[in-house]
């Protein structure tokens, strides 16, 4: 249990006994301090620097130290029923009474008069002089007795008089404790408050700067003085705190701040020595500005925090890792493509990007994040159709502890939370079920998801990218996708070029892989670079890059092979074609069923390679279930 310190600082000693008496002394110390009004202030300020929680005063002592400390005085006041009790007192003295009041006249004194038959003189006081003079001019037309503090009596007797001291009821000495209890409750919260904040201050990694609405200095932590090369300034000593701005440093901007009001966010400064990013919000009290908050890192600090977390988004994999220049190509109609590529990654707006298989997309979404101002957040991507539609679902919007059985404990947060501030790469798009087409819709339109099994509805800033082998105009016109988001997601669109439409960036992308895999030390000669550009390529840049990897490690030592690359281009012109052994003139003794077993597994393994090993894409383009496609292949 807390126990608090209060003062009692008065002229009248037995008000102080008597407020002693009423306290508890298991909560709370009263400690008495006698003095006169010309001393209370200074011995009031001294008790507190020495640890009292709260003064506490009566009559115009207590009056005065609630006018003019500046700190909660809590007054012991004198109702009219105490000042009754006092009167009936002195009526036995004479019918001529005074009664001593602070500042201002008492009302409603004539009702004790009739009352009582006296007459009542008020003696109104600001001053100890004032009441010396008063009292003796009271006592000069008549008056012997005198109501009011214990120093009436002290005044009043060498001049012959009697003095009645006015004594608070319990009632009242009872609820300025409880007042001043539930103050020192409230300042020692305060000061445990100010502490916290202080230490808050002074463990951020930012410097911080406050000033007022004089442009003087009120808070200017310890990392603001390190940042800025304060080296006289310390924990203790704080040698800034209370003057004009400029005098301690130039080139913040608060000041203009507190001239126009308008916050400034993330300003690049020179200050002193130091290259700063600086944030400076106008404090507003009752629509005017009070002061200003200001905080800042140096910008050496911060390009080394953005190093660190792009790394750590990294190893997530929330990163794009590809730019612009790795998408090669010099065609006419490639160049074309990056041109308005570099265009749409300035704008906000949901991109489509359109190719076969294996034309790039997903590089050109990297690239497109990359050059925008999303660069610096999340970059996120996911495939569509690798995933059944529960757990697409699930990963896109996330889900609640308990959503679902197996549902991970805690919950888990997903895509699009993930991607918040950044970009959600959505490959494979004509892929999604229709139902997660409707939520993906409101998703977009309403900029917020909310998780599987949950209540709340998060907001969400995310610049969706997706892609389609498909054309996605085609699928929405035959009902297969809907409309709506198709409007949604292309708001901008880009068509990459299959590499048989471009047939003159062979030799490019050829060489670009040769460099890549073998360092430049594997060829391929002009003759054979003739008869790459003579195939179709119906696999795109993934077909050739296989093609030239299965080269690379071939070879072994030698530099160049034509045979061998010859060999290779032939199996690949040999897919989709009859295979081996399946020649009606074959005079092989299998049966019908083996000959359809053989041609069966090849058409499955070229839909397979054609579709990326994903079984389900290759399931659909052979018109069979999943369950079908597993079957076969074991």
């Amino acid at each position: 249990m807390q126990k608090y310190t209060f003062a009692f600082v008065s002229n009248s000693p037995e008000i102080g006994e008597t407020v002693k008496l009423y306290s508890d002394p298991v909560t709370e110390e009263v400690i008495v301090h006698l003095a006169t009004m010309e001393e209370a202030i200074p011995v009031a300020r001294g008790l507190l620097d020495e640890g009292v929680d709260v003064i506490l005063g009566g009559g115009g002592t207590g009056s005065l130290l609630a006018q003019t400390l500046g700190q909660p005085v809590i007054r012991i006041t004198k109702t009219h029923i105490d000042i009754l009790h006092a009167l009936i007192k002195a009526h036995p003295h004479g019918d001529h009474i005074g009664l001593t009041t602070f500042g201002k006249p008492i009302d409603g004194i004539e009702v004790f008069e009739k009352l009582l038959s006296v007459k009542i003189r008020q003696i109104v006081f600001s001053t100890t002089e004032d009441l010396v003079n008063g009292i003796s001019d009271a006592v000069g037309d008549g008056v012997r007795c005198i109501v009011g503090d214990g120093i009436c009596e002290r005044i009043i007797a060498p001049l012959g008089g009697v003095g009645i001291l006015t004594v608070p009821s319990k009632e009242e000495i009872l609820q300025a404790l409880r007042e001043a209890r539930a103050i020192a409750a409230a300042r020692r919260q305060e000061r445990k408050d100010v502490v916290q904040i202080r230490t808050v201050l002074e463990t951020i990694k930012e410097g911080v700067i406050v000033i007022d609405n004089d442009g003087c200095v009120r808070i200017f932590n310890q990392m603001a003085a390190d940042i800025l090369g304060f080296a006289g300034v310390n924990r203790n000593l704080r040698l800034p705190i209370g003057k004009p701005l400029p005098q301690i440093i130039q080139g913040t901007g608060l000041l203009g701040v507190l001239k126009t009001g308008k916050p400034e966010i993330d300003q690049v400064r020179r200050v002193g020595s130091a290259n700063i990013v600086i944030t400076s919000l106008p404090v507003i009290i009752n629509g005017k500005t009070e002061g200003v908050v200001a905080t800042f890192r140096e910008t050496a600090k911060i390009q080394d925090i953005d190093r660190k977390l792009r790394e750590k988004l990294y190893v997530c994999g929330f990163i794009a890792r590809y730019t612009i220049d790795h998408f090669k190509g010099k065609n006419a109609r490639v160049k074309q493509l990056l041109e308005q590529t570099r265009k749409y990654a300035q704008t906000p707006a949901a991109i489509l990007i359109e190719g076969e298989t294996g034309t790039g997309k997903e590089i050109l979404a990297h690239g497109i994040h990359n050059m925008s101002e999303r660069k610096h957040k999340p970059f996120i991507a996911i495939n569509c159709s690798a995933l059944p539609e529960s757990l697409l679902e699930s990963e896109l919007f996330g889900y609640e502890e308990g959503a679902f059985t197996g549902a991970k404990r805690g919950g888990r947060i997903g895509l699009f939370e993930l991607a918040n501030e950044g970009t959600l790469f959505l490959d494979e798009i004509a892929d999604i079920p229709p139902s997660l087409q409707v939520r993906l819709l409101r998703v977009i339109d309403q900029k917020e998801i909310m998780r599987i099994g949950g209540e709340r509805i998060v907001p969400v800033d995310v610049r969706i990218i997706s892609s389609s082998y498909k054309n996605l105009s085609e699928e929405s016109r035959c009902g297969r996708f809907r409309m709506d988001l198709y409007f949604r997601l292309a708001m901008l669109k880009l068509r990459i070029p299959p590499l048989r439409e471009r047939m003159d960036d062979i030799p490019l992308l050829a060489r670009e892989l040769l460099m890549k895999l073998s360092n430049g030390s594997k060829q391929i000669s002009p003759a054979m670079m003739k008869r790459l550009k003579e195939y179709d390529w119906p696999g795109n840049i993934r077909e050739l890059d296989s093609l030239i990897n299965r080269y690379v490690v071939l070879l072994g030592a030698a530099k160049h092979d034509d045979g061998l690359l010859t060999d290779l281009l032939g199996e690949l012109r040999s897919v989709g074609t009859t295979p081996p052994n399946m020649n009606p003139k074959d005079n092989s003794r299998k049966s019908l069923k083996q000959h359809l077993e053989v041609y069966e597994r090849m058409l499955i393994e070229a839909a397979l390679n054609e579709c990326q090993l994903n079984k389900k894409r290759a399931a659909r383009k052979l018109g069979i279930s999943v369950n079908t496609l597993w079957r076969k292949l074991h």
